[in-house]
């Protein structure tokens, strides 16, 4: 298949403000999305090389629903210096790191093979004509040339690998051989219409997968590449907006950015969410922005901004947003007594989450609160925490503020000991899911919450 560029839509982003993110942009809709947050460059390069050398950047995003043009998002949001971007290109994915060569295709910016983004701001790319599958895993490969870079825009928590190349070759096959095919990865159908998961497919029974050449052999990685689980400078991949198509953002911490699943499979229980709205006929047009961070806070500074702080950025700018889910506020529970900074109150939660709604109700959003799941046996636990925990559900389950609920913690709970994880759903550490448990929770939402 052909692919071919649209008419540049986007000048450099250096110029655009990261203040305009394309929320007002109808003819978009962000199919997926991470939360940025700021890395301090590593000292040792043999851990990072982005700064120090020229490298090529392999990263692999599952989008959650398809479209017939493609762009994406740069970012230099927490980025102290201008960040020079050489050259980007975009394909589908085969397996582990290799693409599938005739789908790879250079991206442009208004016309330029290369960007430079200035300190907090971000780039578009210009529009890819592609149909793009729904459900992709997506190939975006850059050009990272050695620049001067003390602070990087990137997101920790990928549960994804992604590849460092020397040299920066960002149209390679792949970057280890052979690869191993992950559970449930297929490489996607670029021929086929794009489409929603009819009623008869289960979209949460356990993968079926396919025999694949070198399948179960031992990835080797070409010399000198480096392996990470994170993603960098990406922002958002965004397809053309069809009737009806909208957004629901996630936001919330490590049990939304899926701590503790299986890697490269994509079992966060917002990525198992989106097959089930597929499969609805009354929601199959939205997509799933996943703006978790782990360790993250309602209140105050964690890893990455607190959800107060980066609500308007992260949720209410994202394009075509019209949802939200909150489950945010077991960090700030659990860290109350790790030092007189880190100490809250529920009233200061409260007023936070009042706050959180009203942001999401100005900007026309539907807000969905998500109780808080049980935590007895976290190592964080704490009595007064549990309290603590317990009002807030019951303002969430209680509160006229809030369009809808989602019952995550009858969810999870164990139904003997409700102030525990049912055994069958935890990890092990007491405080997030299992695979089976983000299965549950994904399966436990009421639709109809997104029909309002």
């Amino acid at each position: 298949m052909r692919l071919s560029f649209a008419a540049p839509l986007f000048v450099l982003a250096s110029l655009l403000p990261a203040a305009g993110f394309a929320q007002k942009d109808s003819d978009w809709v962000g199919t997926w999305t991470s939360a940025a947050m700021p890395l301090a460059q590593p000292s040792d390069k043999a851990k990072l090389p982005l700064g120090y050398d020229d490298v090529a950047v392999r990263q692999v995003v599952h989008i959650s629903q398809g479209g017939k043009r493609l762009r994406v998002a740069f970012t230099n949001e927490f980025g102290t210096t201008p960040l020079h971007i050489r050259s980007a290109h975009v394909a589908f994915l085969a397996a582990g790191s290799r693409i599938l060569p005739a789908t790879d295709k250079a991206l442009t910016f208004a016309g330029s093979p290369e960007v430079t983004i200035a300190p907090g701001q971000f780039a578009y790319s210009d529009a890819v004509k592609e149909t793009v599958p729904i459900f992709s895993d997506v190939v975006i490969t850059t050009a990272i040339p050695a620049q001067t870079m003390p602070t990087i825009t990137y997101h920790a928590l990928g549960m994804t690998t992604t590849w460092f190349a020397p040299g920066g070759d960002v149209a390679a096959a792949e970057f280890e051989s052979p690869a191993a095919v992950s559970p449930g990865v297929q490489p996607p159908d670029v021929s086929a219409p794009v489409r929603s998961l009819s009623r008869g497919e289960s979209p949460v029974q356990e993968p079926v997968v396919k025999p694949q050449p070198g399948a179960g052999t031992k990835m080797v990685a070409t010399a000198g590449v480096i392996k990470t689980s994170s993603w960098y400078f990406l922002k958002t991949v965004e397809v053309d907006k069809e009737r009806h198509s909208a957004a629901v953002v996630t936001i919330g911490d490590s049990i939304t950015d899926g701590a503790r699943s299986t890697p490269d499979t994509n079992r966060r229980w917002p990525d198992q969410l989106a097959p089930l709205l597929a499969a609805n006929k009354k929601t199959k047009r939205l997509s799933i922005l996943n703006v978790g961070i782990s360790g993250n806070r309602v209140l105050k500074f964690g890893a990455g901004p607190s959800a107060l702080d980066r609500f308007d950025r992260d949720v209410v700018k994202q394009p075509g947003a019209k949802y939200v889910v909150l489950l945010d506020g077991i960090n700030d529970i659990g860290n109350m007594h790790r030092a007189p900074v880190d100490a809250i109150t529920e009233k200061e939660m409260l007023d936070a989450y009042t706050t959180l709604a009203n942001k999401a109700h100005a900007a026309g959003l539907k807000i969905i609160a998500a109780t808080l799941l049980p935590y007895e046996g976290a190592k964080y636990y704490s009595e007064d925490g549990e309290q603590i925990r317990e009002h807030l559900n019951t303002f969430f389950r209680t509160s006229k503020l809030f369009d809808g609920v989602i019952d995550f913690d009858k969810i999870i709970g164990d139904p003997q000991h409700p102030l525990r994880f049912n055994p069958k759903y935890d990890s092990g550490d007491h405080l997030h899911p299992s695979d089976a448990g983000y299965t549950a929770m994904a399966a436990g939402i009421d639709l109809k919450l997104f029909r309002k």
